[in-house]
Order: structure tokens, then C-alpha cells, then sequence
């Protein structure tokens, strides 16, 4: 029962502590009187034997210097009328016993020429006195008495302080139950109305103060830190309002921005493009018809001015594609990476095959995602791996994926040239290009797609290289959820 004392009620639990502490003194008082009850018995039985001792002594000590028995005998015999003797005895001087006094259980006399243990002996009270005359001893007095009488007064002072203490203790429960409340009704009010805010959320509740005690602070303090969480609880609320308040004119400012950045792709695809097709033709057309008429230097500008017009068509391309991956709504399905990077590879082949190349493609590999982006973000990991192992004996791609928890780990690693691990950090940033336009073409936009399309489908990428010995990059996208 002690075990779930901290399941009980309050009520409960100071009721209880009130009637164990009531119990436990009261039992001890009852004890320490009856402890004191039964000394004083013993002292009183002890002084009343010694009282008859010597009266009989007194009586006896002529008749014991004539040795006159029958006189002893009929002093002796005084004692039947005494209840609590249970044995006497009347020795003469040589220790011989002149007249007995025997129990019920007919004991002899004991031996007093060898020591006789006396007091509290075996259920009974023992004393032996001389017998004096003229201050000469003349025999001896053995006084044996029993003990039922103080057995039956301890025993009946027992039952009447067993029964006082139980009185006490029911008039004391009765108290308790009453007094109890003074303490707990205070605190259970309080815990009632803590209940209450915390069912309803409702902080404009609160408790009934009574009195300017500890349990009068607590309700006040309570009441106080309740009045805070309310004026809290709005200053939230109206945090909140203004907050969407907030949102809803920044969403609206970035719908109005995207609208923006639509007509400026649209221009860019459509009004960009234009003159580039022009300087492009016209250049084409300056080469094949009078391309006799120019020297060296002048077809070397031209050839120049092609290329730049090619060049900023890649980059308006580029541009648009990493614009539309930014903005592009996703469309979640479990996506085949396996067959991407394989039908991508295959693509690649077919528009440049110069150099052996072996592509090790690991199969199974399946990613939640939108099938569009992550063709989009693979498509420019194996080209960038592609272009840079092109200057190689032997062109090796290796796409593997390993299981992490909820995501999967995918691998594409090449020979290539690999990169400064100093630069790493500039890998993914548009524009940024770790060789220069005479080694390895390109727009510096592709890893930068890719990067995005990774981070919208909660995932990420990183890079590991060592110039001349390749380079690994590490995707970590979700793992399907067949």
C-alpha cells in the first residue's frame, strides 16, 4: 500500500499522515504507561510482602526461642487469608524448619544454609528475612507470593488504555477528516482551476483566494503567473496576425516578382535570342560570300564573333533551364534512376564516342522524386563527367548507390582530370569554373542546376577529388518508398 503512496489523493494523504502520527503517539503512551503501570505494581506487591514479612517476623521470634510450633503454626496459618502467598516457611536459627506454610503444589522449603535466590524469581516473588529478638537473630522468614494478581491488573490496565487510546484516536480521526480540508481544499481548488486552463485554454480563469498564508501566496502567485501567460497568449495572437498579415504581402510580392522573372525568361528566350540568330546568320553569311575578299586576321575575327554569338546562346540556355528548375513544380513519384542514367549514358554515345569509354551502371536503383528535375540535375553530372575523362586513353564512369537509412547514396565517379579540392566550395556556384575555356568548354551553369535540383528534393551534394585521378560526386536523395 505504501508503494502507490504517491498515487493517492491529497486528501487522502493528509488524513493518512494525521493518523499515523495520531496512532503512533497515542501507541506509544499507551505502552510507556503501561511500561510505568506495572513497575509500580511490582514496587507495591515487593513493599506489601516486606510489611507482612516483618509483621510476622515481630510475632514469630518469641515462639521461635521456645520452639513452640504450634505457636508457629498458628501465626503462620494468618497468612491463608492472604490471597497473593503462596508459600511460607519459619526456620530456627540452625536453619531447620520449624513451620510451613504449603502451596497447593506442595513445594518444600528450600535449603537456606546454601544462598536462596530472592526477588523476581520463576512467576513469583521470593524474601527471606531474619527473625530478630532483642537484636539476636533466631531464625529465618521465607515468603513466597505469586504474581497472578499483577498479571491480572496489567492485563485489565492494558484493556483500559487499549480501549481509551482507540476512543482518542476515533475522536482525533473525526478532528483530522474536518482539519484536513482547512489545508486541502485550498490546494485542491487550485489544482482544479489549473486543470481547467489547461482543458480549455481559457487564461481568464482564476482561483479563489482565501487568507495571507503560504496557500493565500500560492493562489495570488498562480493567479499572477496566469494574468502573464495571458497578456503572453495575446501578444502572441496578435504576433501571429500581424505575421500573417506579413506572409501574405511577401507571397504576394514574390507571386508579382515570379510573374516579373517569367516575362523576363520570356524575353530572354524570345527577344535575346533574335539578335543572336542574326549576328550568327549574318556572320555565316559574311564567311561564305566573302570570305575570299578577308585575310587571315579578318576571318580569324569573324570565326571569334561566331563563337562568342554560339557561346551566349549556351549561356541564355543555360540561364533559362536553371531559372525553370528553381521554379518548376514538383511532381513526386519513385523514379528509375537505374534507366535515367542509362538512357542518358546511351544519348551521350551517340553524340560522342571518340574515346573507348565503359560505363558501370549499378542496378536497382530507385529515388523518390520529380522524374523531369532529376533527369535535369544527372543529366549534367554525367556530362561534366563525360567532357572531363575525354582527354583520357580510356573513358571510365561508374554509377553505384549504397543504402543510408531513409535516403540512398548515388555515386558517379570518372577518370577525368579530377579538380583542386582548394576550389571545392566554388564547385557549385553559377558561373564559377575551375578550368579555363581552351581546356574544357561549357557554360559553368551545369553544377549548379544540378545542386538545386538536389536541395529541392530535401537532399544534398558534395564532390571528392584529386587532380589527374577523377572525381566522385555524392547525392543523397530519398529512398523509394516501394
Amino acid at each position: 500500500m505504501i508503494g502507490h503512496y504517491r498515487y493517492w489523493r491529497l486528501k487522502t494523504k493528509l488524513l493518512f499522515l494525521t493518523l499515523f502520527t495520531s496512532a503512533l503517539g497515542i501507541s506509544l503512551v499507551c505502552i510507556s504507561l503501561i511500561f510505568v503501570e506495572n513497575q509500580n505494581y511490582r514496587r507495591q506487591l515487593e513493599s506489601e510482602l516486606h510489611v507482612i514479612a516483618g509483621i510476622l517476623a515481630e510475632q514469630s521470634a518469641a515462639a521461635l526461642v521456645f520452639a513452640d510450633k504450634e505457636q508457629l503454626t498458628s501465626i503462620i496459618s494468618s497468612l491463608r487469608r492472604i490471597g497473593t502467598i503462596r508459600q511460607a516457611c519459619i526456620f530456627n536459627a540452625q536453619g531447620v524448619v520449624m513451620s510451613a506454610l504449603e502451596s497447593p503444589v506442595k513445594r518444600p522449603c528450600p535449603n537456606i544454609v546454601k544462598p536462596v535466590k530472592e526477588g523476581f524469581v520463576d512467576n513469583a516473588y521470593r524474601l527471606l528475612i531474619p527473625v530478630t529478638l532483642d537484636n539476636e537473630t533466631v531464625g529465618q522468614l521465607f515468603l513466597t507470593s505469586h504474581l497472578d494478581s499483577l498479571r491480572n491488573h496489567i492485563r485489565t490496565f492494558v484493556l483500559i488504555t487499549t480501549v481509551v487510546g482507540a476512543v482518542i484516536l476515533l475522536v482525533l480521526s473525526f478532528l483530522a477528516l474536518k482539519l484536513q480540508r482547512i489545508v486541502s481544499e485550498p490546494i485542491l481548488t487550485l489544482s482544479d482551476t489549473a486543470w481547467r486552463i489547461a482543458r480549455d485554454h481559457d487564461y481568464t480563469v482564476r482561483a479563489p483566494v482565501s487568507g495571507t498564508d503560504e496557500l493565500g501566496r500560492l493562489g495570488n502567485t498562480f493567479n499572477e503567473m496566469i494574468g502573464t501567460i495571458e497578456q503572453q497568449n495575446r501578444r502572441i495572437l496578435e504576433s501571429r496576425d500581424s505575421l500573417e498579415r506579413t506572409v501574405e504581402a511577401r507571397t504576394s510580392e514574390l507571386s508579382m516578382a515570379n510573374r516579373e522573372l517569367e516575362a523576363f525568361s520570356y524575353s530572354v528566350s524570345h527577344d535575346l535570342r533574335q539578335p543572336l540568330r542574326a549576328i550568327e546568320g549574318f556572320g555565316q553569311a559574311l564567311e561564305e560570300d566573302y570570305g575570299d575578299q578577308l585575310n587571315e586576321a579578318g576571318k580569324d575575327y569573324l570565326r571569334r564573333i561566331r563563337a562568342a554569338s554560339v557561346r551566349m546562346a549556351s549561356l541564355i540556355d543555360g540561364l533559362l533551364v536553371l531559372s525553370r528548375v528553381s521554379r518548376q513544380p514538383m511532381e513526386s513519384e519513385v523514379v528509375d534512376l537505374t534507366g535515367l542514367a542509362r538512357e542518358i549514358t546511351d544519348e551521350l554515345l551517340n553524340i560522342d564516342d571518340t574515346v573507348p569509354t565503359e560505363v558501370n551502371i549499378q542496378q536497382g536503383i530507385r529515388v523518390t522524386g520529380d522524374s523531369r528535375l532529376l533527369r535535369v540535375a544527372f543529366q549534367n553530372l554525367l556530362e561534366n563527367a563525360w567532357k572531363y575523362s575525354a582527354k583520357g586513353e580510356k573513358r571510365l564512369i561508374n554509377i553505384s548507390a549504397t543504402r543510408a537509412g531513409r535516403f540512398i547514396i548515388v555515386e558517379v565517379q570518372d577518370n577525368g582530370v579530377g579538380f583542386d579540392m582548394r576550389y571545392v566550395d566554388k564547385l557549385f556556384v553559377a558561373f564559377n569554373r575551375l578550368h579555363t575555356p581552351a581546356e574544357f568548354g561549357g557554360t559553368g551553369i551545369g553544377l549548379a542546376t544540378a545542386y538545386r535540383v538536389i536541395r529541392r528534393h530535401k537532399g544534398d551534394i558534395s564532390a571528392v577529388s584529386e587532380v589527374g585521378k577523377g572525381a566522385r560526386f555524392r547525392v543523397r536523395l530519398p529512398v523509394s518508398r516501394n
